[in-house]
């Protein structure tokens, strides 16, 4: 394999000018091509899901819950809570299979698009099949749990539909990481901590290993994108992403899950989202990505305030 010397591209920002270094596209396949021969897994095997779950032991951490340090979490008891994070533990993995379906969409229209006997399609490709293993094992984890997937609210269900048989790769993948990015910082906060359910500390091991490909692979070829882009162009990408970033955040808790511990769905819903710790949770989810799309100019002009505006972006 010839390999082309990683180069440079300036990236005119009204902050000055952004450096990156674009590698090799077929390089930085190849090593994770090679990655992914030596650190994959299959579900059905290395996961044991015949562990029992413990009644008394939490599905996220507790900071994580979205009600966490609001009157309504102070009103819970501890099986409460807990049952809490269990409904909302399934939220986010039913979201997260909506978002990988869309996202193997995608990678399927990107390899459509390329060279399809290169390393850097057959890396797209492993990542799809990655990405059918972690859908599955996701609603795996939900049915072991005693629950059944909920649904995306309908105007994003109808969006999702729409944006899916749309091939704009800037957008599909800053997308990738708006969604991939942020759960995996919550998921490596999880993984460890032993007053978690055993079973999902082992499922979500497997994805934070396997989606740490998956995010470089991402973001090496989001540099590769947006340095051709012209200045105008990268910049309405960018406030673009803002709306449904906010909107896919928002919906990562389905309503059901508030009732399901005694609470008003619609009231829970307000004291979540107005609450400090959950915004400040959410800023912190955020932070990696958005340090990223600020690297690359997807930050530079309007995004940039309505970013803060949002209280996603605060410290980049």
């Amino acid at each position: 394999m010839v390999v082309a010397a990683p180069r440079t591209a300036v990236i005119q920002c009204r902050d000055g000018n952004h450096t990156l270094e674009l590698k090799d596209r077929e390089a930085v396949a190849e090593r994770l091509l090679q990655t992914s021969r030596k650190h994959s897994f299959d579900p059905e095997t290395d996961v044991d899901w015949e562990q029992p779950l413990d009644p008394d032991l939490f599905y996220m951490p507790p900071t994580t819950v979205s009600l966490y340090e609001t009157p309504l979490w102070e009103r819970l008891g501890h099986r409460q809570r807990v049952e809490l994070s269990k409904r909302e533990m399934a939220s986010i993995l039913s979201y997260g299979i909506y978002v990988e379906l869309l996202l193997m969409q995608g990678l399927a229209m990107h390899v459509y698009r390329r060279r399809v006997d290169s390393k850097h399609a057959a890396y797209a490709l492993t990542e799809i099949a990655d990405e059918c293993r972690h859908s599955i094992m996701f609603g795996r984890l939900i049915d072991k749990v005693g629950l059944r997937a909920v649904r995306l609210p309908a105007p994003l269900f109808q969006a999702g539909k729409v944006f899916g048989g749309l091939y704009v790769p800037v957008q599909k993948f800053a997308m990738t990481l708006v969604v991939e990015e942020t759960l995996d910082t919550m998921q490596r906060a999880l993984f460890p901590d032993e007053t978690i359910q055993p079973v999902v500390r082992d499922v979500t091991r497997i994805h934070v290993i396997e989606e740490a490909r998956h995010i470089k692979y991402a973001r090496e070829e989001l540099k590769h994108l947006v340095a051709d882009l012209p200045p105008t162009r990268r910049r309405a990408y960018g406030l673009a992403l803002t709306p449904a970033a906010v909107e896919l955040s928002r919906a990562l808790i389905h309503p059901s899950c508030y009732q399901a511990v005694g609470l008003d769905p619609k009231l829970a819903r307000r004291v979540a989202l107005k609450s400090p710790h959950r915004r400040a949770t959410l800023a912190w989810m955020f932070q990696r990505t958005l340090g990223f799309f600020d690297e690359v100019g997807l930050l530079d002009g309007p995004a940039r305030t309505v970013w803060q505006r949002t209280g996603l972006l605060t410290s980049v």
